[in-house]
């Protein structure tokens, strides 16, 4: 697949997916393989994940608290700070609550461990380590003390997504990552990124022993200065009966060979061919904020707000309801979204990158569009019903089965780029990195807004022409993704998941 053949993949998952698919419609009831551990992560060995790690986070105050090396497993209360369970919402018919968003809350994004002890799949509802049943030649050596990898299995989004699951794997991929580098800082664990297509190749080849489906290039994170998790030990209950999973395995079987899987491999694929070296040790958290969150909030408290908005029962969408922010509000966001990439080949992509935030009573800044840049906050032009032109270009309207809460939205961040410069200037690959690089900056600015007490919710669902027209933007230049942030005006009693 040339560089051409990238961009004509591009444009049929964005700006022309209604010529090529038209409107994308989710049955939510009809099932999928989320929640489906890999074939080889179903044993009864492992390594049982530790209780505490809510008190460690509610003990380390926002942003500047860390919890420190004192823990016992620290690996294990570094993997559940990243991406442990956080609630169960009674009314809502997704999947329970994490500290990472995801689509229709389906997560994709599996985490593998591999260290001198052998290899391991993070199973959030058995808590533990699961150790997988393979030989050892199929695990590769660990670049760290303990490596963590990262891949989404396309078959866990709904089959109507079709070609659009390759973009949306990769930017939950960038979220999980974003996610696992704000877990080692608040450790104190070193963390590098590798990007390199050898390494991406030698996890890929592990994963497709792990399990059958059809996956993501996954993504490497050497953890160095801790103990990695001893497997081996048995897990509390006995092995899932087979049984349980046939239904899920014959679904993951028969949607392993859609069309659209092979064309995202192949976009995907290009990652597997490009050479870098594993990254300097880099952070997920800013140096330096506004210090706007509430007196009192704790690294527990940012996590558990974590919201992409919420609707009551029966109901599709997001709520919102109108806020005035103050000034501060902005530099929370802007100091989250600018921390850099972890590694050079991101942080490149970022460079490409201009965000464009529309703002709507925040401070005393008319209503209107800016370029988020390293000054601050730039006008580009002021518009008065912004967040109501922006809700009439959003994926889905309002309905009497559907809410869409962007009209009382106090901030909705765009990214833009030149695709065709890009792909002509980086290569083929660089459309897999875009998509890391947005889900890095989007959980970003998820966790600004959760420490505010606002959701973020991250998306794809617009016309991009019509937001291109709204923005001032060139033809060439295109609005890639969204991050939606206001504050809900919906919520309910939750069940505290938290260990």
């Amino acid at each position: 697949m040339t560089v051409t053949d990238v961009r004509r993949f591009a444009y049929r998952q964005g700006p022309g997916k209604g010529l090529f698919g038209g409107a994308i419609e989710i049955d939510d009831s009809a099932p999928t393989t989320a929640a489906l551990p890999p074939t080889a992560a179903r044993g009864s060995t492992g390594h049982p994940l530790p209780h505490g790690t809510v008190d460690l986070l509610a003990a380390a105050p926002y942003p500047h608290g860390r919890t420190g090396a004192a823990a016992g497993d620290r690996a294990g209360h570094l993997l559940l700070t990243a991406f442990g369970l956080q609630r169960r919402e009674p009314s809502n018919r997704f999947n329970d609550h994490r500290v990472v968003a995801s689509v229709r809350s389906k997560f994709p994004v599996h985490v593998l461990t591999v260290s001198d002890g052998g290899a391991a799949y993070l199973d959030l509802y058995r808590h533990a380590l699961v150790d997988l049943d393979l030989p050892d030649s199929e695990v590769p050596a660990p670049l760290g003390d303990l490596d963590v990898l990262l891949a989404a299995r396309y078959t866990d989004l709904p089959t109507p997504y079709g070609r659009l699951r390759c973009a949306l794997g990769d930017l939950e991929t960038g979220i999980n990552l974003r996610s696992l580098l704000v877990a080692a800082q608040l450790a104190g664990v070193p963390a590098r990124l590798s990007l390199d297509g050898e390494d991406s190749a030698t996890a890929a080849r592990l994963i497709g022993a792990a399990d059958p489906g059809r996956w993501s290039a996954p993504v490497r994170v050497a953890l160095s200065g801790l103990t990695a998790p001893a497997g081996g030990q048995p897990l509390p209950g006995a092995p899932s009966d087979p049984a349980v999973f046939a239904a899920a395995d014959r679904l993951l079987a028969a949607e392993s060979g859609h069309p659209s899987l092979t064309e995202a491999e192949q976009v995907n694929g290009h990652r597997f061919a490009a050479r870098y070296p594993l990254a300097a040790p880099a952070l997920g958290i800013p140096a330096a904020t506004a210090d706007s969150a509430p007196p009192g909030t704790g690294w527990d408290g940012v996590f558990w707000n974590r919201s992409a908005g919420r609707v009551p029962d029966r109901l599709s969408g997001f709520s919102g309801r109108p806020v005035r922010l103050p000034e501060s509000a902005v530099q929370e966001f802007l100091a989250w979204a600018a921390v850099p990439a972890p590694s050079p080949e991101l942080a490149e992509i970022g460079r490409r990158v201009r965000l464009l935030v529309a703002l709507q009573n925040v401070g005393d800044r008319p209503t209107g569009y800016y370029e988020a840049s390293p000054d601050g906050l730039r006008p580009v032009r002021e518009n008065p019903t912004v967040m109501t032109s922006l809700q009439a270009a959003f994926g889905y309207p309002v309905s009497p089965g559907t809410d869409c809460g962007l009209r009382h939205a106090s901030m909705v961040w765009t990214y833009v780029v030149d695709v065709p410069e890009l792909l002509a200037d980086l290569g083929p690959a660089a459309w897999s990195l875009l998509q890391l690089w947005c889900g890095w900056t989007a959980h970003g600015l998820e966790l600004a807004a959760a420490a505010l007490g606002l959701y973020a919710r991250p998306a794809r669902s617009y016309d991009e022409f019509r937001v291109q027209r709204l923005a001032g933007l060139s033809r060439r230049t295109v609005p890639v993704f969204m991050t939606v942030c206001g504050r809900s005006r919906f919520a309910e009693p939750m069940l505290d998941l938290r260990t």
